[in-house]
């Protein structure tokens, strides 16, 4: 139970990031958006860990540390310079593929992670209802889009990668440190790429920039962060990535309530497809069950 509680919550406030960030993309630069929120985020997690008096140094000894904070920002990079150029129900798609690159590397590499017919179909389910929900906007755009459809699919993959890697090698290390310092290392990273494309400011004081920045930096990527990395560290990599499919239902959902986007059937049919998916992997029982790994030990 605490595992779906926990899922449901950081796929639910993810998918909400989804109408955030399209508030935010209106009225600020891609890269000046990314490093006001990773600004916020990272003084969000800092202040977390000063609150709950936990140790706040990067661990000593540890290169992978690093090698994470590089990937994850590294595939924001990717994925902000992809859906400047393609359109927005393109790059949903193809970031989405994430799950299946996670999925599929657990499988390779993890002997322990086993994907039966059941959790095949599953993600197979979940994955083309995906592409339904988007049905409507994939047609839109020509061959101009396809250098952002790689990117975002790269970005996916480098996502794959990295939540892999943080799985196998980051364990034993504080959730609240690898996000704090995840989020500070973005800050001079966003910084020059915001300068390359010429930094401007915008209104601070504008509610479109405090929701936006306020959302994404506090719980886009500074709460929600700290519980997606204890459920690549507690969890078998299968479960969480099937659940994964649910982040653009809730966005497309919430992008509905705040933005009166409109519901239509390839939205209705495409969920009802990632439920049937989330519901097959969750039976099959050739894979491992959902039950948290030894406890982590700070370090």
């Amino acid at each position: 139970m605490q595992f779906v509680i926990l899922i449901a919550l950081v796929t639910f406030l993810w998918g909400l990031s989804f109408p955030t960030m399209k508030i935010g993309l209106g009225v600020m630069q891609p890269f000046t958006f990314l490093l006001l929120r990773s600004i916020v985020s990272a003084a969000t997690i800092f202040g977390l860990i000063a609150l709950l008096r936990g140790a706040a140094s990067p661990p000593k000894r540890r290169p992978e540390f690093w090698w994470n904070a590089i990937l994850h920002n590294m595939m924001f990079v990717l994925l902000y310079s992809g859906a400047a150029i393609t359109t927005s129900g393109r790059a949903s798609v193809f970031l989405y593929t994430q799950p299946l690159f996670y999925a599929g590397l657990a499988v390779w590499l993890l002997p322990e992670e086993r994907l039966g017919l059941r959790s095949g179909l599953g993600f197979a389910a979940a994955f083309i209802g995906i592409v339904v929900m988007f049905g409507e906007k994939l047609g839109v755009g020509g061959a101009d889009t396809l250098r952002g459809d790689a990117f975002v699919l790269l970005a996916a993959l480098v996502w794959g990668i990295q939540s892999f890697y943080l799985r196998q090698r980051l364990k034993g290390i504080d959730p609240f440190r690898i996000a704090a310092w995840t989020q500070l290392a973005a800050i001079p990273l966003f910084l020059a790429f915001a300068l390359a494309e010429g930094l401007r400011l915008p209104d601070l004081s504008s509610g479109a920039v405090l929701t936006a920045v306020g959302y994404n930096g506090l719980v886009g990527t500074g709460l929600v962060m700290v519980l997606w990395v204890r459920l690549l560290a507690d969890y078998p990599p299968t479960r969480v990535s099937a659940f994964m499919f649910l982040t653009p239902v809730f966005g497309l959902l919430m992008s509905s309530l705040i933005l009166f986007e409109p519901l239509t059937g390839f939205v209705l049919t495409g969920a009802a497809l990632v439920a049937a998916g989330i519901y097959l992997v969750n039976t099959d029982r050739s894979a491992p069950p959902v039950a948290p790994e030894t406890p982590r030990v700070a370090t």
